[in-house]
C-alpha cells in the first residue's frame, strides 16, 4: 500500500463520520494506529477520544513526565492554564503594586500547557490532524 497524503474527499468522509454518534475512525501514522471514538463525558455530553494502538495513558500528554509520548503533540488537544486566576492576580497587584507583585511572584502571569486525548468538536480534531504529514486514513474494509 503506497503512502499518499489524504485527499480532500477523504477528509470530508472523516469529518462526516466524526459527527455521527457512534463513530470509530482509524488512521495510520508511521507505525502507530490512531483511533478516534466518540465516548460519553458525563450524563449528556460526548467527546472524541484519541487512542494510540487502542491505548492511552494520562502521563503521555505531560512533557516533563517520564512516560511522555511525542505523538501527543500532533494528535491530542492542547490546553493552556494560568498559574493564578485573573481575580487573584488583580488582588495581588492591587495589594502590592505591579512592581512588587512581579518581584514577589515571578510566575504571576505565567501559564502551563498540557495535552488531553479528548476533543469536544470534530472540526477542531480534523483541523489539527490535517497538520500531521504522512497521516493515512484506514477504511473499515481495508482493516489494519
Amino acid at each position: 500500500m503506497a503512502e499518499q497524503p489524504m485527499t480532500k474527499a477523504q477528509w470530508e468522509q472523516v469529518a462526516d463520520e466524526l459527527k455521527s454518534y457512534f463513530c470509530h475512525v482509524r488512521f495510520r501514522y508511521q507505525d502507530t494506529v490512531i483511533s478516534v471514538r466518540r465516548e460519553r463525558d458525563g450524563e449528556s455530553r460526548t467527546v472524541l477520544a484519541v487512542y494510540f494502538d487502542d491505548k492511552w495513558c494520562a502521563g503521555w500528554g505531560r512533557e516533563n513526565s517520564e512516560v511522555f509520548n511525542p505523538l501527543t503533540r500532533l494528535f491530542w488537544c492542547e490546553k493552556k492554564k494560568r498559574h493564578y486566576p485573573s481575580k487573584t492576580v488583580a488582588e495581588i497587584e492591587r495589594a502590592l503594586g505591579k512592581r512588587q507583585a512581579k518581584k514577589t511572584f515571578p510566575s504571576l502571569h505565567d501559564s502551563f500547557i498540557y495535552r488531553l486525548p479528548f476533543f469536544t468538536s470534530s472540526s477542531v480534531l480534523v483541523r489539527q490532524f490535517k497538520k500531521a504529514d504522512g497521516l493515512m486514513f484506514i477504511n473499515k474494509r481495508e482493516g489494519v
